[in-house]
């Protein structure tokens, strides 16, 4: 409970800080906190369609299972909410940037609305996780420099970002909207959360990154705030003029002024492309072995499949695994539609045009619920499982 106050207190004074100046539109607004095992709730509000206990200065009581638990923003019982999950970080830079990505995502939808596009699977191949990383080294030194080094380091990010792009079709489109979904949320988190540190962390951000797996959900993480924070210094009424189908790396290419981007070969090794070179096959390697897992459990082996109608999904985006052309797999996830919820431990796809996922079968009953390997359906009534499908009775 202390906890949860002393975090509200925080958000509140971050987002009254900046008053509305940095996206022209206050972030503040209501903030839920909330323990994603026992679904309990910490509010700096109550409601009027649910009856929450007032606690010192918060209310708290037990959300209902059919609302997703997530990082996030929601609409619940007639307020949209910031959405935080417990326990928090215990370091203050990472707790309060995770905070105004929150309160960022609550505005979201009115300020700048991200484009829907497919995830950008291309960065789970060789080329588009060798490209990444040159990238981010780059504009990693271009965070810590200035002056004609900054500009340098800029044109050899961007140069990287536009070979990784040109290599497969529409990865502008599906890089950008995760961009515009995540990396503007970053960029805000690390702003107004980070405040002085806002750089430095986003250096350690990029340093992280470079070293994980699973980019297809989670690159925009690192790549956003560090072109958001370049922005800022060469561009500064940026905020002003982004769209949602805007491309971050274009709007720092014309803050440059445009100039001719290097060749990627005359370039690379000053970023340790042999390294890279070294890490990214044995990666490959192991890739290649779980797509096979994947593809034997939950494409050529016997599967249940549940439509997607009504979706909401509770994920995690560090994991995200593409596995094209099936489809993407989560390797855990609780899936929520009309037909019941799905709880995932060992893997579920997600088809491309998200109409349908499926976990490895076959199944058993236990009383009202179907489990199978490493996952338990729970249906609603009126649905049944009949020959590897869900469907209405």
């Amino acid at each position: 409970m202390k906890v949860a106050s002393e975090a509200i207190i925080e958000q509140h004074d971050l987002c009254q800080h900046d008053a509305g100046r940095l996206w022209g539109l206050s972030i503040c607004g209501p903030i839920m906190l909330v323990d994603p095992e026992t679904r309990t709730l910490y509010a700096d509000r109550n409601t009027t369609e649910h009856d929450l206990r007032a606690e010192g200065s918060l209310f708290t009581g037990t959300l209902p299972p059919d609302v997703s638990i997530a990082n996030t923003s929601i609409n619940w019982a007639g307020i949209r909410w910031i959405m935080v999950l417990l326990p928090l970080p215990s370091d203050m830079v990472a707790r309060d940037t995770l905070l105004m990505h929150e309160s960022y995502h609550r505005i979201q939808p009115a300020r700048l609305p991200p484009p829907k596009a497919d995830l950008p699977d291309h960065l789970d191949t060789y080329d588009g996780r060798m490209l990444l990383r040159l990238e981010w080294r780059a504009l990693a030194l271009a965070l810590r420099t200035d002056g004609d080094a900054q500009r340098s380091a800029i044109c050899d990010a961007l140069a990287f970002r536009k070979l990784r792009r040109g290599l497969t079709k529409d990865a502008a489109e599906r890089e950008n909207a995760l961009e515009m979904l995540e990396g503007i949320a970053e960029y805000t988190g690390k702003r107004l959360g980070a405040g002085s540190k806002a750089v430095p962390s986003t250096i350690d951000t990029l340093s992280t990154y470079d070293q994980r797996d699973g980019y297809v959900r989670s690159f925009a993480y690192a790549s956003g705030p560090a072109y958001g924070l370049l922005l800022d210094r060469l561009s500064p009424a940026w905020r002003k003029k982004v769209r949602p189908g805007s491309d971050l790396g274009e709007m720092l290419h014309r803050a440059t002024g445009n100039v001719a981007l290097p060749q990627v070969m005359s370039i690379r090794d000053r970023y340790g492309y042999a390294d890279i070179q070294r890490q990214e096959t044995a990666k490959a390697d192991a890739h290649a072995r779980q797509a096979a897992v994947w593809q034997s459990a939950l494409v050529d082996g016997p599967v249940l499949r549940v439509p997607l109608i009504h979706m909401k999904i509770e994920f995690n985006p560090q994991t995200v695994f593409a596995l094209p052309p099936s489809g993407t797999v989560y390797p855990t996830a609780i899936i929520r539609d009309d037909w019941g919820t799905l709880t995932v431990r060992q893997g579920v796809l997600i088809s491309n045009d998200w109409k349908s996922a499926s976990v490895a079968g076959p199944s058993t009953i236990k009383g009202d619920d179907y489990i199978g390997d490493g996952w338990l359906l729970k249906l609603s009534p009126g649905w049944i499982l009949s020959n590897g499908s869900v469907r209405h009775r």
